[in-house]
């Protein structure tokens, strides 16, 4: 059995044009035969934690997502001068519940 969720994420992040945003991330969360959960997130690889609960596995998905996120940033930032535009994008993907239907 595995758990899929959607989590919301509220990043007040450290650059002032940034806070206040949300981003949604989509985590599996694998129950093992030992008691332990395995969760990782879809969207941002390298990503993958366990916890003795589900609860705990989602707590420490969302620091370690956090985490991801606010190193990523940070590097990708180093080039950032004056002549950069920074500004936000936003896509389309399919839902969840559309890809479980195209796989049945």
């Amino acid at each position: 059995m595995l758990f899929v969720a959607a989590f919301f994420l509220t990043a007040t992040a450290h650059f002032d044009r940034l806070t206040g945003m949300k981003q949604r991330y989509h985590t599996i969360i694998k129950p093992e035969s030992n008691g332990w959960f395995v969760g990782w997130v879809e969207e941002v690889p390298g990503t993958i934690t366990h916890g003795r609960s589900l609860e705990e596995c989602r707590h420490n998905l969302r620091e370690s997502l956090q985490l991801m996120v606010e190193t990523h940033r940070d590097e990708a930032r180093l080039g950032l001068d004056r002549n950069c535009i920074l500004e936000a994008i936003e896509i389309d993907v399919m839902d969840q519940q559309n890809y479980a239907q195209q796989m049945a």
